[in-house]
Parts: structure tokens; sequence; C-alpha cells
């Protein structure tokens, strides 16, 4: 009798994992890890009431799009992972102290060794043009519009790849914030005092309003803007090469813009480019594995 309840069970269980699509299991694993992260170091992280009542509500909300007529079908089981990649970054600044404290002093002492002084700081005082400011402020905009691009672009050129990529951009984006959480580095905009940034016309007030709404001091090393922007590269020469040279120039400025605006160090900047490869490949073996074990 228990041994047929616990077959009926596994099959309830195999059942419910098929009506989700890969993207929304890596997401609620997501969900699952980092909240049981918060109950460890319940002693060290403010407000854990918010943080676990926010999975439990996001996680529902996954569960029960594939039961819905309106969304089973629809882009939208596909775009909500990714929306909420924008809520899990900041999250991580609650997040990423429980194991270290601030280690910025260490990067930047890393940074003056190597460079005798912080290129973070000297870079805007080197060239303080506003127009410049705003090519800068556009290089690192454009991040979210890559990310958008490829993420809608390829889900409604060709679905299968489409799905693939999108689980990629996710499963990159949590790696990264997995790696924010350990190591607590701000950057040196939140590090140094004199942090100013020239004005420029439109994308630098934009950039500055969409950062007072959403930047956290975390998130510094290695640099997700250059790693995530370097694996969408990956993924468009996959699949939707065409596009791939008009995009170089952009990921061009978008990596020295992480340095100019002071979002990082030079040594984040390498740290993500060195990372990219391998998240992208530790992000397909996790689709793989997934779709293999979901068919």
């Amino acid at each position: 009798m228990l041994f047929a309840f616990k077959i009926k069970n596994l099959k309830m269980k195999t059942q419910f994992l098929k009506k989700l699509n890969p993207i929304e299991i890596l997401t609620l694993a997501y969900i699952v890890l980092t909240g049981i992260y918060i109950i460890i170091f319940s002693q060290k992280i403010d407000d854990i009431s918010s943080l676990l009542a926010a999975r439990v509500v996001l996680a529902a909300l996954i569960v029960l799009f594939p039961y819905s007529k309106r969304f089973a079908g629809s882009f939208v089981r596909y775009a909500f992972p990714v929306v909420l990649t924008i809520y899990w970054y900041p999250e991580t600044y609650y997040l990423n102290e429980c194991l270290f404290g601030n280690l910025d002093h260490v990067f930047a002492g890393i940074e003056e060794g190597i460079f005798g002084c912080q290129p973070a700081l000297e870079f805007s005082k080197a060239l303080p043009y506003r127009w410049f400011s705003e090519l800068m402020s556009f290089g690192y905009f454009s991040y979210f519009l890559i990310v958008a691009f490829v993420a809608i672009y390829l889900y409604f050129q060709d679905k299968k790849n489409g799905e693939k990529a999108i689980f990629v951009i996710v499963g990159s984006f949590f790696l990264y914030y997995i790696m924010f959480i350990i190591l607590p580095v701000v950057g040196p905009q939140f590090y140094f005092p004199d942090n100013q940034v020239p004005d420029g016309y439109v994308f630098r007030p934009l950039l500055v309003a969409i950062q007072s709404m959403g930047e956290k001091p975390t998130g510094a090393f290695p640099s997700s803007h250059v790693g995530v922007s370097l694996i969408l590269m990956i993924v468009m020469w996959k699949y939707c090469r065409r596009y791939f040279v008009y995009f170089v120039p952009v990921v061009v400025i978008l990596i020295f813009s992480t340095v100019y605006i002071k979002a990082h160090y030079v040594i984040d900047v390498i740290a993500g480019a060195i990372s990219a490869p391998i998240v992208y490949l530790c992000a397909d073996f996790m689709m793989k594995k997934i779709s293999e074990k979901n068919a």
C-alpha cells in the first residue's frame, strides 16, 4: 500500500514537472536554493520574512502559469523569469555578507598594485566630455536592450532556439548572482567618495534614474554586464549570426562604460570576460540536463 502511494506520488511529481518548461524549473531551483540560504543565515539577514514571502508568491505564479488558459502557451512564461532577474539582482545586496565582509579594500588594492592608480576614477577625469559620457552611458544602458532583443527576437523567430537562448540568459544571471552573494564587492561607485561621472544628454540621466530605482551596493565582481554581454554575443553567433556584427561595437563600448561610470574595477571586467565562456557552458549544460530529465 505504501509502495503504491509512493509510486503514485512520484508520477504526480513527474507530471507536474512536465508542465513546466526548463526555464521555469531553473527559476524554481534558484528560488529554493536561495531560500535555503536565507533560512541558514537568518541571523545575519534583515527582514527574512519579506524575502521568503516574495519567493512563495513568485514560485506560485510560475507554477500556476502552465494551468492558465491565457498564459499556458504564451511568451509570458519565458519573459517572466527574464524580468525577474531585475528583482533578483538588488536582492543579492541583502544576502552577500553572510560568508565574508565587504571585500572592496582587497580588490581596490589589487587594482592599485597592477595599475598604480584607480582606473575607474581616472578614466572619467581623462575624458570629462559630455558627449563621451553620453556615449558611455548609452553603452551601459544598451545591456538591457541586448538582453531584450536576443530573448524576444529568437523566441519569435525560432521558438526552440529561443527557449535555449532564454534559458542560457536566465541561467547565466543566476550563476553570476550566486557569485555576488558569495563575494561582496560593491565597486568604485559605492566604495570611493570621489564617484562623480560627467553629465550627458539623454542616456546619462536615464541611466541615473534607473540606478536610483534598482541599483544596490552589490554585484561588482565579476562584472555580469561584461560576462552576460559576451554570453549574448555567443548566443547571437550561434543562433542569429547575421546580427552579430552590428552588436560588436555596442558591446565594446559597453565594456569600457563599466569602468567609466565607475560600476566596476578593471579586474571585474577581466573576470567577467574570462568567466563568460565558463558560465555559458555551465548554463548550456544545465539546459541539457533539465531537458533530458523532463523529456
